[in-house]
């Protein structure tokens, strides 16, 4: 069986109004397929938030409140069409790739709550971030999309575009699942559930790390991957999950979580959250 990296993969972006993804809203979004070594259909609009687009926000990404109203879908129908196009991913167990997934799957999340959208499960997500944050623990340097492509030699033309950041983060996840087997030959469902972990690993260490410099610690939603929810229903409420760690992961993470100051209701939760409804890093 071909590893993931040669097979097909769905591509997400957002760009939005701010780096939050529990208040902000998008103003352009990107859906592109790549499979058989070619590039397939790519959806990118701009999107209408329904309120002003901040200045630090325009200066990333340049789409003015003028334009986001003038040319942008409302946020109804861009929930629409991002559900349509991710729900058939899901159905044909195509991988999803977004780089900071836990920050533009959570924007779906909630678009599609809002939206009164049926909730997706995803438990095929490929995070180059999070992935190479494993891989190569000890590299010097930002790990933003810019500096990972850079790295990695992947071409990235027109930054913080949806479009051109989706195409960016797919190439560069099929490069690292090339460079490094540990990822690249993982089924999928396996490679999600250790992502969720190892993000969490990564969010204990930061989080030390933060308070150890006098900084504020991480919010307790920011330990969570693919999805950046905060407390939800008991699992039993919600669809099972497939996406847990081992006992012995789960023991040893805990142990950690506690050594270093986790919030409490993150401490035992080891199952990605499915997608109902960090900005560091995010392009």
């Amino acid at each position: 069986m071909a590893p993931w990296y040669d097979g097909p993969l769905v591509g997400l972006d957002f760009e939005t109004t701010g780096v939050d993804p529990s208040s902000d809203l998008p103003v352009q979004v990107a859906l592109v397929a790549f499979d058989a070594g070619r590039w397939g259909e790519r959806s990118v609009f701009i999107v209408d938030p329904g309120r002003e687009v901040p200045a630090a926000a325009v200066a990333v990404h340049g789409i003015s409140t003028a334009r986001a109203r003038r040319e942008g879908l409302s946020l109804e129908e861009t929930a629409r069409r991002v559900h349509r196009g991710l729900k058939s991913a899901v159905d044909e167990a195509v991988p999803l790739v977004a780089m900071n997934a836990s920050f533009d799957v959570t924007i779906a999340a909630l678009l599609f709550e809002r939206a009164g959208l049926p909730p997706l499960r995803y438990d095929r997500v490929i995070d180059p971030l999070v992935i190479d944050r494993r891989v190569d623990p000890k590299r010097p340097g930002k790990r933003r999309l810019d500096a990972l492509c850079a790295h990695y030699g992947v071409v990235l033309e027109g930054a913080h575009d949806a479009g051109q950041d989706a195409a960016a983060a797919v190439a560069l996840a099929r490069e690292i699942g090339r460079r490094f087997p540990e990822a690249g030959r993982l089924d999928p469902l396996r490679l999600t559930a250790l992502q969720a972990g190892w993000h969490r690993e990564w969010a204990v260490d930061f989080h030390r790390w933060c308070l150890s410099e006098g900084r504020p610690g991480l919010a307790p939603e920011e330990y969570l991957w693919p999805v950046r929810l905060g407390p939800r229903p008991a699992q039993s409420e919600r669809e099972p999950s497939t996406m847990s760690m081992s006992s012995s992961e789960e023991r040893g993470f805990t142990t950690a979580r506690r050594m270093a100051g986790a919030p409490s209701w993150v401490v035992g939760t080891t199952k990605a959250v499915p997608l109902e409804s960090s900005a560091a890093d995010h392009s």
